[in-house]
């Protein structure tokens, strides 16, 4: 019960993550969380968290990462609906786990390592390593922070059940069971946390408390039966992903030379070794060429991964030895055996033997009696020590690229499980030294040295969490260890900042250092296009859909810069480059909504443009053929409502009803079908009751909307009833008391019914809210003229005019009132 340590480590993990709390959404966090239905939209289907990967993506998709984390996403869900989609909750949750992390860690420790002292070592560098800044300030980290958290809980779990084994009931071995498999619900590579207990089990048996072998052998094999179903759900009934990763995440994986991917991955541990030891160069991206791949023997990468396996090995060897029997036991074995046997030799050589052999055998239990306390001390370290490279190792080997490919060749979140076990060693390292120091001079120094450690990590963490703050900082970080994709994601920034110079500055340096990387193309194309740089938007695009032909929003942005150049020819190829965007399947593509909100908004596009050249028809078809592919309610409620108008405009009535009629069973809760239903009947004189009707469930639905407001005082204006008009302008105003519209519309239906006075007030206030519109000066012209004003409404006219020389109601009013136009105006 460390009261104090448990206070001090989780305090200090608290304290200096505390600078992720202002952090916002950044790089994977918007598509996982934002851009995921699973965690928006609160009345999704439980059940289809279980039917969906990480990022919201149907695990039977072909562009399915395949990272099947329901825990996880699970937990989004119930904190965005708390904190109504704020980042705040979503960091806090995750240092508060970071914190009940560093504490099982401190309780792991205590199982493990021999002092108080050692223990409380270890949970301080875990609290502090900077290794850990991703897995805590980037918010997708949160399936490395569960699956730790389940991991430890369970081995304490199942350290409870071999303590008491002998007199216990199966609910701590079950609760270790639960708890494993919770951890793989939260992620892949918690698969290990069974293997961790059993390992644990098997080299702990010749402690002190050490137990039956049965008893044992039957712990081990209900371990063993729960990780084989553990195993059989995840690769049989849970779909495995089926598109393959790009060489750009992982391109190790896609080198053709055999021997440069054996010699690059087995360098891969080397190199994760590498920051936990000098956490310095940190990437929120190790994709591309942030890691050359080793291609000669000679390369001096090979000589740091030969003794890396070397080291590994002899440690490994030196903690097996208390495995094999020991050397004292085989002596005198050999030696009771072999005394009666020369006994009966009798002979003068058999009796120097035997006075030899028993010689032997004092020595050997008087070396037994000196040396037992340091022999089981030996055993505890060596067992401890295996324990603890277990923990190094086992999570890593999932992620480790050495048995199968995995979508990236370093991720440093990926290393917050693994780090327990380094900072178990350190911390068992550092009790070691501490009890070999004969002087107090060599302690101070011992632990002046880990209080500049402790010191530098902290230092570090929190500059690291800063670089997490947002986006721009964080991709600025990486420029010196992965330039292309720091500088690509850079210039997408920058240019969403509307910082268009500074943008195709990055971008166009990312293209220099990867000329085929499709987003930079894209992004650059879309800072011509925002330039009104049509040409060289339209080479960008193009080059991006060379590179990636399955970029739906790419052909998407050069229709839309086609329109722009405006002549027929281009005007046709938009038409064209629409239906393949339509059309686009899509196979692989990894961001599937994103793929098919661009597919839905090319057959938007292609029928507004076939609309706009009078094939209304034509429109029709393109829209019914995008009702036929997968979207949401949303969706297909606006594709109904635009086919709507579209038969409406060709005067088909009862086509135009039905399609408001399926828009409204899709969308009942939504003021804007009522409204247009309510438009349609108001077409026809006939029905104009019903169409009331329908204007007043949308004043239902939405009573503190404007808009319903305002399209119901145009109804009403419409049947000549002004004063009634007037009273829904007033309240349209008073929910939108800046839009100048509605300000104007007050002041048109005051001017119908000549209140002239209170109509001049409302059109000064247009005038004063919107300055330089020339239609409020207009209307304020106009009224002025109406109540004899002459000198003021000709000073708004001309304000009118210098605002829109064209203004072709300012100047028929002037030449009404015989005024001389200036040349100027």
């Amino acid at each position: 019960k460390d009261y104090a340590g448990l206070a001090g480590c989780t305090s200090l993990a608290f304290v200096l993550y505390l600078n992720t709390l202002n952090a916002g959404f950044v790089y994977d966090d918007r598509r996982a969380i934002l851009g995921n239905a699973d965690v928006t939209e609160a009345n999704r289907p439980l059940l289809q968290l279980l039917q969906h990967d990480y990022w919201g993506t149907s695990l039977l998709d072909d562009g399915s990462h395949g990272s099947w984390r329901p825990l996880c996403v699970l937990s989004f869900r119930l904190e965005f609906q708390l904190g109504h989609g704020t980042a705040f909750v979503f960091h806090f949750i995750n240092v508060l786990l970071h914190c009940l992390a560093t504490a099982f860690v401190l309780r792991v420790a205590h199982t493990l390592l021999p002092t108080r002292a050692a223990a409380r070592v270890a949970a301080a560098l875990f609290a502090t390593h900077p290794i850990h800044t991703e897995a805590v300030a980037g918010l997708v980290g949160r399936a490395d922070l569960a699956a730790c958290i389940c991991c430890l809980l369970s081995y304490l779990a199942y350290h409870r059940h071999t303590l008491h084994r002998p007199h216990a009931t199966s609910l701590a071995l079950a609760g270790a069971i639960l708890w494993a498999w919770a951890a793989l619900l939260a992620k892949e590579t918690a698969i290990a946390t069974l293997l961790l207990c059993g390992l644990n089990d098997v080299l702990q048996q010749q402690k002190k408390h050490s137990h039956a072998a049965q008893q044992r052998c039957r712990s081990l094999t209900v371990l063993g039966a729960a990780l084989l179903g553990a195993l059989y759900c995840r690769l049989c009934l849970v779909p495995l992903p089926t598109t393959n990763f790009s060489a750009a995440d992982n391109p190790t994986a896609h080198e053709r030379s055999w021997w440069v991917r054996a010699l690059t991955l087995l360098h891969l541990p080397v190199a994760n070794l590498q920051l936990l030891l000098w956490p310095q160069q940190l990437s929120f991206d190790w994709g591309m060429e942030a890691m050359p791949r080793i291609r000669t023997l000679w390369d001096w990468r090979n000589v740091l991964s030969a003794g890396f396996y070397a080291t590994l090995l002899t440690v490994t060897c030196k903690g097996m030895r208390l495995l094999l029997p020991s050397v004292e036991h085989v002596v005198s074995a050999v030696a009771s055996i072999a005394l009666p046997l020369l006994q009966r030799l009798g002979s003068s050589s058999c009796r120097a033997w035997q006075g030899l052999i028993s010689a032997c055998k004092q020595q050997l239990a008087s070396r037994r009696s000196r040396i037992a306390n340091a022999k089981s001390c030996a055993e505890s370290v060596n067992s401890t020590l295996l324990v603890c490279i277990a923990f190094l190792t086992l999570p890593f080997l999932p992620a480790s690229n050495l048995f199968f490919y995995v979508g990236f060749v370093i991720a440093e979140r990926l290393l917050y499980l693994p780090s327990v076990g380094y900072c178990l060693l350190l911390g068992l390292g550092f009790d070691q030294l501490y009890q070999r120091s004969r002087t107090s001079n060599q302690r101070r120094l011992l632990l002046c040295c880990l209080g500049v450690t402790l010191g530098v990590l902290s230092l570090r963490t929190v500059q690291r969490n800063r670089d997490w703050h947002n986006e721009e900082q964080l991709f600025r970080s990486a420029i010196a260890i992965n330039p292309p994709k720091a500088l690509g994601n850079l210039g997408s920034v920058l240019s969403s900042q509307g910082r268009y110079e500074e943008a195709k500055l990055a971008l166009e340096a990312a293209i220099w250092q990867r000329p085929t990387m499709a987003d930079a193309h894209f992004n650059l194309g879309w800072v011509h296009q925002q330039e009104r740089n049509y040409s060289s938007a339209l080479l960008c695009y193009r080059r991006a859909i060379q590179q990636r032909p399955q970029l739906a929003v790419a052909y998407l942005n050069l229709a839309t810069t086609l329109q722009a150049v405006n002549s027929s020819a281009a005007q046709e190829e938009a038409a064209a480059v629409l239906l393949i965007a339509a059309r686009l399947h899509g196979r692989g593509v990894r961001d599937r909504r994103a793929h098919l909100e661009a597919r839905h908004s090319a057959y938007l596009q292609l029928a507004a443009l076939h609309r706009s050249h009078g094939k209304r028809e034509r429109s029709v078809e393109v829209l019914n053929e995008a009702l036929a592919m997968p979207q949401s309610a949303a969706q297909r409620a606006l594709l109904h409502q635009r086919l709507a108008l579209l038969h409406a405009e060709l005067q088909q009535w009862q086509a135009a009803e039905q399609q408001l009629q399926m828009a409204l069973q899709l969308q009942p809760a939504e003021s804007g079908h009522y409204v247009n239903y309510g438009q349609l009947l108001a077409r026809n004189g006939s029905r104009s009751e019903e169409a009331e009707v329908w204007f007043k469930r949308s004043l239902a639905v939405s009573p503190l909307e404007a808009g319903v407001h305002h399209h119901y005082a145009e109804f009403l204006e419409q049947q000549l009833r002004p004063q009634e008009a007037l009273v829904q302008r007033l309240r349209a105003t008073a929910l939108a008391p800046h839009n100048y519209a509605l300000q104007a519309a007050v002041a048109d239906a005051l001017r119908l019914l000549q209140r002239l006075d209170e109509a001049e007030l409302w059109y000064r206030q247009a005038a004063a809210m919107h300055p330089q519109a020339a239609h409020a000066h207009a209307n304020l012209g106009a009224i002025l003229q109406m109540r004899g004003q002459r000198q003021q409404a000709v000073a708004c006219y001309r304000k009118a005019l210098q605002l829109q020389p064209g203004h072709a109601t300012s100047r028929a009013n002037l030449a009404k009132m015989n005024v001389n136009i200036d040349a100027k105006t």
